[in-house]
């Protein structure tokens, strides 16, 4: 500001001298120092505007500086929250820590109490033959699975043993069933002429099926073929098997009868 109350105070001091000299050298002279003035004025107002401008820039550069120093601030405060709940989380660790040193210390005087020869001196010990124990029940347990399916293979293998052995008594019973009934020599002690049916003084406790095929003997020669009708315990009804009777003969009483397995 003051090169510009300068100036212009040239410029009056040269309005003076414009009014003061009416030749027209010095009127020359007048307008190569005003051009001169003017370049000056010039030069100082682009020199003015760089200096605002610079002022401006300082300003902006204060304001972003501010700025920065105040995120920088909340930024700090921030970190020091976050390191007094890191803190309080390590003292409450530590607590913790020093609750379980306790514990464990306690745990090994017990143990020491337990185990007096020694042998499991502290949890560490404790925790490895646990581990061991563990394995020796999983091998066992093992070994009882292959027993298991060796004992199921055993059981299966015994009943299909047992059933062959049951289907060989039923087969050795039947055939001494059917050996006995062979040989059973019964006799007709009734016989309905009317109905054409005879009695034999055997039954079921003889070995007698329903299914049994009954022939009629005299002496040695066969005179009929009987089928069964009815089986009682002791007595069995039989019908004549039609075209079995020997032409001329008659079934009576005393008549033998022959059993023949089916």
């Amino acid at each position: 500001m003051k090169k510009i109350v300068m100036i212009l105070a040239g410029f009056a001091m040269l309005g003076a001298s414009v009014v003061g000299v009416l030749n027209k050298k010095d009127l020359e002279a007048v307008i190569q120092k005003l051009t001169g003035l003017k370049e000056q004025v010039t030069e100082v107002t682009a020199k003015l505007g760089e200096a605002e401008d610079k002022r401006d820039d300082a300003q902006e550069k204060e304001t972003q500086a501010k700025d920065t120093r105040n995120q920088a601030a909340a930024a700090v405060s921030e970190s020091e929250q976050k390191l007094k709940v890191v803190q309080r989380a390590v003292e409450e660790l530590s607590t913790e820590l020093q609750k379980v040193e306790i514990e464990k210390k306690e745990i090994d005087l017990a143990i020491t109490k337990v185990f007096p020869d020694g042998n499991i001196k502290d949890s560490k010990d404790l925790q490895m033959n646990l581990s061991m124990l563990k394995d020796t029940l999983t091998a066992q347990q093992t070994k009882k699975s292959e027993l298991n399916t060796q004992l199921e293979g055993a059981a299966q293998a015994k009943q299909v043993q047992v059933a062959k052995v049951k289907e060989e008594e039923t087969f050795q019973a039947q055939r001494a069933e059917r050996l006995a009934l062979t040989g059973l020599v019964a006799t007709v002690i009734a016989v309905n002429r009317e109905w054409d049916f005879v009695m034999v003084n055997a039954g079921r406790s003889h070995g007698v099926t329903p299914e049994s095929s009954l022939l009629v003997k005299r002496g040695n020669t066969r005179i009929a073929r009987l089928r069964i009708v009815n089986l009682e315990d002791t007595v069995t009804v039989a019908d004549l098997v039609d075209g079995s009777l020997v032409s001329g003969i008659e079934v009576q009483p005393g008549d033998k009868v022959i059993f023949e397995n089916p």
